[in-house]
Parts: structure tokens; C-alpha cells; sequence
């Protein structure tokens, strides 16, 4: 009789702490401007990436992929290299394929997809491929609510590239888009990802851009930068963007505009830049920003 209660007891521990560990389950979260297929590009021209884009990809299998500048033949490239995943997103300046996307790859063994749309930033949202304010051209915000299989939890990501030249519409994005955070995904757990075209120190703009987009998702969404709450010390930070510029290494370190935010839905186990060339190849203009999270016990 006390073997069967204890083999029970070992059985139900055992359960248990399978269930624990699928709870704190880590997820690997990336944000890539992957650089649009710009045939002025020279020797790192899309063709001459996409092998490199494909090992770095296939190598590190991450969970979801906040992508920026994605035209619509490379969006094929990319579901040739990533037959795991599905995607949300669309062209911005049609809603269909036209202009680039900022889609959200997810795995498919990992989670399944609730339900997802797109805005774009302007003061008409809902508005297929208007412009806002004083942006040069067209931004949109895309999200997916997603269920993690394992846990049954469910997330909100957004993916985004704000402006490049708009003062006003970086500032105004940051505000609509924490907005629409709120409207869309309430009190739950959310990833956001993006190209936000802000960055720290800025030579001309100083900080107010910035302190403007950590405040207002602080405030509104209860959203940090993984950067600053990474649970390991952080040795690859600093630079996102390279331009392709062969002397990347001497900029300004605080040079970064990839950004991914997490609320305290999540712990962050660790964050990097990932550095990726072959040869004299760079993967992008833009180095692949990940950090590994887990869901809180909160």
C-alpha cells in the first residue's frame, strides 16, 4: 500500500514540475530591418543577403520575428526559408502587397493565431495607406494574438517601423500606437517590436524622442525596453543600425533605433545584438536584436 501512495505522490510531483517547466518555457523574441531589396545596394544587394539572412534564420529558430522593410518578393524569400512559420502583416500602402510590410513571423509548433490586423499611423488609423502628420511616407503598426501551445497562455506582439524624418510623427506614432496597445490587448501579456527610427543622444534632437517612447509605453502599457531588465548582464549592445558602413564599429554606441519591449507579463533572461557578416556581406543595414523572455510568475 505504500508503494502505490508513494508511486502516486511521484507520478503527481512529476506532473508537477512538468507543468512548471512549461510555464517558464523560454521564448526567443527577434526584431530585424531586414533592408529592402534595393538594387543600388552593391556588393550586399538582396540577392547576395539572402543566404546569409537564411543560415542566421535556420541556425536560430526564433519563436517570433517583428520584421521591418519587408517587400513583397522577399516576403517569398523569407516563407521559403521559414517553412515553420506562418505571418501577419500586409503592404502598407494598400493593405494587400503594395509597399514594404512589417509582418510578424511566428512558429507555428509554438502558437497558434487568434486573430490579427493592421493601423496604420496617421490620425485616420483604420485608414488604408494614409500618411500621418509630418512623416514622409507611409507607417503602419501590425499584431497578432497569439496562444502559446504549451501553456495555453495567451499574447499580443506589435511590429512596427515608425518614420525616418517626421519629428512630430515619431512622437505622435509612439502615443497612438500605445493607444491602440491598450484598446486592442487590454491588461494581458504583450511583446512590441520594432524599427522606431528614435535613438538615444540623438546629435540633433537630444533625448526628447526618446524619454518621449519609454515614458509613454511605461506609463500606458507598463512596456520596458529588454534591455534594461535583461536578467544577464548585456555584452553585445549598443549599435543596431550600420547602414552598411564599413567602419560600423565607430559610432556613436548608443547608436541604437531596434527596440523590443516587453510588460511585466514577461522576465527577460537576456538580451543581445547579433552581429551577423559573412565575408563583407552584412546580414542588413540593421543587425538582428533578440532577447530571450519567459513567461512572469505574476
Amino acid at each position: 500500500m505504500a508503494k502505490i501512495v508513494y508511486k502516486t505522490l511521484m507520478i503527481f510531483l512529476l506532473i508537477f514540475l512538468m507543468g512548471f517547466d512549461n510555464m517558464n518555457e523560454e521564448l526567443q523574441v527577434v526584431t530585424f530591418n531586414i533592408r529592402y531589396a534595393s538594387p543600388g545596394d552593391g556588393i550586399n544587394i538582396w540577392e547576395n543577403r539572402v543566404p546569409v539572412v537564411k543560415r542566421y534564420l535556420n541556425e536560430e529558430m526564433p519563436d517570433i520575428v517583428g520584421m521591418q522593410e519587408v517587400v513583397h518578393s522577399q516576403l517569398i524569400d523569407l516563407q521559403e526559408m521559414m517553412p515553420g512559420y506562418s505571418y501577419v502583416g500586409t503592404g502598407r500602402d494598400d493593405g494587400k502587397q503594395g509597399g514594404e510590410y512589417s509582418p510578424i513571423f511566428f512558429r507555428n509548433d509554438k502558437f497558434d493565431l487568434l486573430e490579427h490586423s493592421q493601423f496604420w499611423l496617421s490620425d485616420t488609423p483604420d485608414v488604408t495607406g494614409s500618411v500621418g502628420w509630418d512623416a514622409a511616407i507611409t507607417r503602419v503598426v501590425a499584431w497578432a494574438k497569439l496562444k502559446h501551445k504549451s501553456t495555453g497562455k495567451e499574447l499580443y506582439c506589435f511590429n512596427t517601423h515608425f518614420d525616418h524624418r517626421g519629428v512630430e510623427a515619431r512622437q505622435r506614432s509612439a502615443d497612438l500606437m500605445s493607444q491602440k496597445i491598450t484598446e486592442i490587448a487590454g491588461d494581458a501579456p504583450v511583446i512590441a517590436t520594432g524599427d522606431f527610427n528614435i535613438r538615444r543622444n540623438h546629435p540633433s534632437l537630444g533625448n526628447a524622442l526618446y524619454y518621449n517612447l519609454i515614458g509613454t509605453f511605461i506609463d500606458n502599457n507598463s512596456l520596458l525596453n529588454t534591455e534594461y531588465i535583461s536578467n544577464t548582464p548585456v555584452t553585445t549592445g549598443g549599435i543596431t543600425s550600420t547602414g552598411f558602413r564599413p567602419n560600423w564599429k565607430e559610432a556613436e554606441p548608443g547608436y541604437a533605433i531596434d527596440y523590443i519591449f516587453v510588460n511585466d507579463y514577461f522576465e527577460v533572461e537576456s538580451y543581445r545584438v547579433d552581429r551577423v557578416m559573412e565575408g563583407e556581406v552584412f546580414i542588413s543595414d540593421h543587425w538582428p536584436v533578440v532577447s530571450v523572455i519567459s513567461f512572469s510568475d505574476n
